[in-house]
């Protein structure tokens, strides 16, 4: 999914209003025809497209889930707050898999990965994390695709394995700390207003509705497609991603204080993808700001687009992999 409401947080009663409002969001996770037992729903692969095959790793004693398709050079897709690999699943794993080998992972907490307990799930120790799931699965020299929040853990990645990575794709990065309420959203995440009582009123009808006005803001101005609806209002606000999607929200500010003072290092192409419609995280302040500041970056600036660009024009993640390829001296991908 995407950063969803991280830009409109401007003082500490918005953000409790948005923590109630997903509250409310929440709806019964009940199965649906055509997902895997790993929850993993393809839609209308085209004839003769890779399969994706969904798995599970265990790394640092939680179980992460992680999906792939394809073969060649290895492109590793990183989902935004909240969200989970199903995110790349309307075209966006398709695409790159004719001639890439794709991989993407559900972060902590989200989709179903696993969250620890009694530790900080900061961008730094979630760069840790997928570096050690990496490892584990031999991955060597991928191209990053991070979108929204997604887009800050692999910038935090390239800045921690600089060697280890060929290439940057951000997609709507979220890049830069705003003025969000963090420390409120902090302390309500220790509240009761995320216990079982809270969470079943939250099969209202009221929550449906304001999940879909929230969606239709992120995609604007192209249409809210009615399965990723489906989809998210299904399965995304369970209390276990709901909290992850929080604590991920309240430390990231801190997390991006510190890495934004470093982006200027890294040294690997880079291509930042935006919509000139976003209206989730600011283009000015984040993808403009971001490629003023990386030398060896470029910028696909998308017209009549939103935030939500992994599902609106997934296409676009791969002519950004093909300017990464061709800039790292690859010849064998094939043009689409």
């Amino acid at each position: 999914m995407m950063y969803l409401f991280r830009r409109t947080l401007k003082n500490g009663v918005r953000s409790l209003a948005l923590v109630s409002c997903l509250l409310f969001a929440i709806l019964p996770c009940g199965a649906r025809a055509g997902k895997s037992r790993s929850g993993l729903v393809r839609r209308n692969p085209a004839t003769g497209s890779h399969p994706i095959k969904a798995n599970f790793i265990t790394v640092e004693k939680l179980r992460l889930r992680y999906v792939e398709s394809g073969n060649g050079p290895a492109i590793v897709m990183i989902h935004g707050n909240a969200g989970s690999v199903e995110d790349f699943n309307f075209g966006a794993v398709e695409a790159l898999s004719a001639n890439y080998h794709v991989i993407a992972v559900d972060r902590p907490g989200h989709g179903l990965s696993d969250r620890p307990k009694g530790k900080a799930v900061n961008l730094e120790y979630q760069a840790r994390l997928l570096h050690g799931v990496l490892r584990s699965l031999a991955v060597q020299q991928p191209v990053l695709v991070g979108h929204s929040w997604g887009g800050a853990l692999a910038l935090c990645y390239a800045l921690h394995y600089p060697k280890e990575i060929s290439g940057l794709i951000l997609v709507a990065p979220a890049a830069y700390p705003d003025s969000g309420e963090n420390r409120l959203l902090r302390a309500v995440t220790k509240t009761p207003l995320l216990g079982d009582a809270a969470l079943i009123a939250g099969k209202a009808t009221l929550g449906k509705h304001l999940l879909r006005s929230a969606l239709q803001r992120a995609f604007y101005p192209q249409p809210l497609p009615q399965e990723y609806f489906d989809l998210v209002a299904a399965r995304w606000l369970s209390r276990r991603q709901l909290r992850a999607y929080v604590e991920d929200e309240a430390s990231l500010n801190n997390s991006l204080m510190k890495l934004s003072r470093h982006y200027s290092k890294i040294d690997v192409p880079v291509v930042i993808i935006t919509g000139d419609h976003d209206q989730i995280v600011s283009s000015k302040d984040n993808a403009y700001r971001l490629h003023a500041e990386i030398s060896n970056s470029q910028l696909i600036a998308l017209e009549n687009m939103g935030h939500e660009i992994p599902q609106s024009d997934p296409k676009s993640i791969y002519v950004a992999a093909r300017l990464i390829t061709d800039s790292n001296g690859g010849g064998n991908v094939s043009a689409r």
